[in-house]
C-alpha cells in the first residue's frame, strides 16, 4: 500500500496490522447492500463466508475447526465496516463540497473584480461549471478520498482490535 499512514503508536501502515479485513471489506460491502444473503457459514474469528467444504478461513487463515463457524455476522462487526465507509465518504464529500466552494469564490471574484475579458460573466460562469467540476474531481475523490481511506482503515482497524478485546475477555469470563 502506498502512502504513509501509520497506525496509532504500532508502527504499521494503515490496514497492514489485520489485513484481512481489507479482503473482507468488499464481502461486508455486499452484505451491508443486501446483495447476498444474511444466513450462511460464516469464520468464528473474522466472519468471512465460507464455503462448505472449507477447513481453512480464506480471508484469515485460521482453522475452522479451532475457531469455529457462525451462522451470521453480527450486527456489531456490520457496524465496523460500515464506519469505514461512513468515514470514506464524509472525506469524499467534504472534498468535493471544497472544491465546489472554491470554484463558486472563483465565480464572484471573476464577476466583481475581474479586469476586461476575465469579468465577462460567460468567462466567469465557465469558471464554475469546468473549475466547479475539477476542483470538486480533486478535492473530492483524488485527495479526501486518498485522506478519508487512511482515515476510515485506521478507524476500521481501531474498532476491530476493541472488538477481538471485548470478545477475548468475554471469552475468558465464561471459561
Amino acid at each position: 500500500m502506498s502512502g504513509g499512514g501509520r497506525a496509532e503508536g504500532r508502527g504499521e501502515r494503515a490496514g497492514e496490522r489485520y489485513p484481512y479485513l481489507e479482503r473482507l471489506q468488499p464481502k461486508m460491502d455486499e452484505r451491508l447492500e443486501r446483495k447476498v444473503p444474511p444466513a450462511g457459514r460464516f469464520c468464528g474469528f473474522c466472519f468471512g463466508r465460507l464455503q462448505p467444504h472449507d477447513t481453512r478461513c480464506p480471508y484469515c487463515e485460521r482453522e475452522v475447526a479451532e475457531v469455529g463457524t457462525a451462522r451470521e455476522v453480527p450486527q456489531e462487526v456490520l457496524r465496523i465496516y460500515w464506519t469505514k465507509r461512513r468515514v470514506e465518504a464524509r472525506w469524499v464529500h467534504a472534498g468535493a463540497m471544497l472544491g465546489l466552494a472554491i470554484a463558486s469564490l472563483l465565480f464572484v471574484v471573476l464577476v466583481v473584480w475581474g479586469p476586461g475579458l476575465l469579468g465577462h460573466p460567460g468567462v466567469a460562469f465557465a469558471v464554475l461549471i469546468g473549475g466547479g467540476y475539477l476542483l470538486a474531481q480533486l478535492f473530492g475523490p483524488i485527495i479526501g478520498g486518498q485522506i478519508g481511506y487512511r482515515r476510515a482503515v485506521r478507524r476500521r482497524d481501531a474498532l476491530w482490535a476493541a472488538y477481538l478485546a471485548r470478545r477475548e475477555a468475554e471469552s475468558e469470563g465464561r471459561g
